[in-house]
């Protein structure tokens, strides 16, 4: 028999995004309202993100900028002095520890009235004349007024090429705890792509004990940048050149010229269009975002998503000392080779064709954001009653600029949320913490105001 529970809100997903929205909902929300979360993944807080066991993979954000309020900018600094002595603002601590962290934030969410936790899966969605019923696998509802999807990165990479020839040597999903597991020492190993993944994927097997060499491959062969101190150059409002990604190119190019003539650093214009990168893409005709991730996504995300420069000193020795070799080039084909499995690759420099047999190959190329083939129940379901709908740069789903489920008629679905990843369509930049803390509070403050409706 199924038991039913009514609250104001149910978040679907209890990761960095849904705990950071619980946080914020007590906080707003008059007394007596209340809350749920529904996740089964079995690590609630952490997600993704924040799950590894690998001290050597670090926050590629500095402690300073990482606090889970965007009203108290010192709360993560405060917490990990006490955690890791010595820490400062320009620290950067290490993810599992900031897993700590958010688990913390959590268990002080749960431990009034406001916020339950439910571990089960939402399976699918249904609406009445004002409420919304959250159908759970276990055969349980929870209704409520109005509904947060908090999935985070939901999705594995997509595969690059056919590998059903080498299914048990291929590994789909970096984050999965098997993902490095049952290497010998020395066995040879192949990471899809060259971004912060493949970084964290590469660190993770030093730290492990593996001492094989280790290959990575992407398109552009190049490697995310690091982090250095620099002086601020705030950039007050937007250049009309911002109208075109051509024309934002070209102002960044010479921006970043006269900045270093002067003795500048370019990350400081990098860093200076952070708060108006969204504005920016909104601004942009589809035609024209396309045409940015085409042509110069790859060389944005370089310099504006980097590593820690621990990290950096890392790698660089691995590079140094031949165990990690860069390729730029295209997986072509993968096929069992003995007791291997042999990638074909086509080198984007030289056009020709190349094979790299290895015990293990890891696809790093990041969560997959196209949502129109996932079998997500809850997704596909969701998607099919016109609730959800892809975007169709497959970034995310449709969504307003606050977060609203844009629905298949164009509208908002109402009272039928999103924060975090699945916001990418409509802001190009919502996977980190700096930004959707930012929109937890925004969130939380709109769900409270419909407790007056």
């Amino acid at each position: 028999m199924s038991s039913e529970q009514s609250f104001e809100v149910a978040v679907i997903g209890a990761g960095a995004s849904g705990t950071l929205l619980a946080a914020q909902y007590i906080r707003h929300a008059p007394a007596g309202v209340r809350l749920a979360l529904i996740d089964a993944s079995g690590r609630p807080a952490r997600g993704v993100a924040y799950e590894t066991p690998f001290a050597a993979n670090l926050l590629n954000v500095p402690a300073g900028n990482m606090s889970a309020f965007p009203d108290d900018r010192e709360h993560f600094v405060d917490w990990l002095t006490t955690r890791l002595p010595g820490s400062t603002a320009g620290t950067f601590a290490p993810r599992l520890i900031y897993g700590e962290y958010l688990e913390g934030i959590l268990a002080e969410t749960l431990h009034g009235d406001t916020v339950s936790l439910f571990g089960a899966t939402a399976v699918d969605l249904s609406r009445g004349s004002d409420t919304w019923t959250v159908h759970l696998d276990n055969g349980s509802l929870i209704t409520a007024r109005s509904v947060v999807l908090a999935i985070g990165n939901a999705l594995a990479p997509d595969a690059p090429l056919d590998t059903s020839d080498i299914a048990t040597r291929y590994r789909g999903n970096p984050w999965s705890p098997d993902a490095i597991l049952g290497l010998t020492r020395t066995a040879p190993v192949l990471l899809i792509g060259t971004g912060l993944t493949t970084v964290d994927a590469a660190l993770s097997l030093r730290e492990s004990g593996h001492e094989g060499p280790i290959h990575a491959v992407s398109r552009h062969g190049r490697l995310y940048h690091q982090h250095k101190f620099y002086t601020p150059q705030p950039l007050s409002e937007l250049p009309d050149q911002f109208r075109t990604p051509r024309g934002a190119l070209r102002w960044t190019t010479s921006a970043t010229k006269r900045l270093q003539a002067t003795g500048g650093d370019w990350r400081a214009v990098i860093d200076s269009l952070r708060p108006h990168t969204a504005l920016i893409w909104k601004n942009w005709s589809l035609k024209q975002r396309g045409s940015f991730l085409r042509h110069a996504r790859n060389l944005w995300d370089i310099h504006r998503h980097r590593m820690a420069p621990e990290i950096a000193a890392q790698l660089t020795e691995l590079l140094e000392n031949g165990i990690l070799t860069i390729h730029a080039g295209r997986p072509l084909s993968a096929e069992q080779y003995g007791t291997q499995a042999r990638v074909t690759i086509r080198s984007t420099r030289t056009g020709n064709t190349f094979a790299l047999d290895v015990d293990r190959v890891i696809n790093c190329t990041g969560p997959s954001r196209n949502y129109t083939k996932t079998v997500i129940p809850l997704i596909a379901r969701m998607r099919e009653k016109g609730w959800l709908v892809p975007d169709r740069l497959r970034l995310g789903v449709e969504t307003s600029t606050d977060g609203h489920l844009i629905g298949a008629d164009g509208g908002c679905v109402p009272k039928l949320y999103t924060i975090g990843p699945l916001r990418i369509a409509a802001l190009f930049e919502s996977i980190a913490i700096p930004e959707i803390r930012v929109q937890a509070d925004e969130l939380a403050n709109k769900l409270s105001e419909h407790c007056h409706d």
